[in-house]
């Protein structure tokens, strides 16, 4: 009895070691956004680190986030300051029309449409990082094939951005989860994105993923 309770391959263990990686990985994120221009690479390396080390069971999750942050950083970078540009301007517009709305102004209604356009840059965001970590392309074509991605994906976009909603309420409420709640978020949200991501991937990459796999479990 006592060897089952103690055995740290049981199901008892096995979920307070995901709970660390999970808590861990949220830290990695949490101390890696501060200097806010790489936030771009730590959302990037907390997807990588997510897929490759929660959901597949590959290396840790320690190293595995740090060697995402620093291989994906260039690019990661780039097309955060991008996105952080029409971010501001975009989030300058609501500001700007909730005002007019509060002053009486028809120009403020104007404000539900800067609205929605911020909820799916939110959503492009999560979409572009995503991409980031699972494929090597330019960051044009990185930001275009997101964007298209999301589109052509638009129920799976509307559950992307009520999951970050949620988050960023929940955080709100009770700061406390904040020590597991990006990486707990993201974790839901690669079951999305693989999903998605399957349909867009070349029969030679699914085959590839499928070895690699087989490869971890023998």
């Amino acid at each position: 009895m006592l060897d089952g309770i103690f055995n740290y391959d049981n199901k008892f263990f096995r979920a307070v070691n995901k709970l660390a990686d999970l808590v861990i990985l949220s830290f990695c994120w949490l101390i890696s956004c501060i200097p806010i221009f790489t936030i771009g690479a730590a959302s990037s390396a907390l997807y990588s680190a997510v897929h490759k080390s929660i959901r597949r069971g590959k290396g840790y999750v320690w190293s595995g986030y740090w060697s995402a942050f620093r291989s994906d950083f260039k690019q990661a970078t780039k097309a955060w300051l991008i996105m952080l540009l029409i971010i501001i301007v975009v989030t300058s517009d609501i500001l700007i029309t909730t005002q007019m709305l509060k002053a009486g102004m028809s120009m403020g209604n104007l404000s539900i449409v800067f609205i929605v356009m911020e909820c799916i840059i939110v959503a492009w965001y999560a979409y572009t990082f995503a991409y980031i970590a699972r494929f090597e392309q330019t960051t044009k074509l990185t930001l275009k094939n997101s964007f298209v991605i999301l589109i052509a994906n638009l129920p799976w976009t509307f559950l992307v951005i009520v999951i970050l909603l949620a988050a960023v309420m929940i955080a709100y409420l009770i700061p406390f989860f904040i020590i597991i709640l990006p990486a707990v978020s993201v974790t839901t949200l690669e079951v999305i994105f693989e999903k998605i991501f399957r349909k867009f991937m070349t029969p030679e990459d699914l085959k590839k993923e499928q070895e690699e796999d087989k490869m971890d479990i023998d």
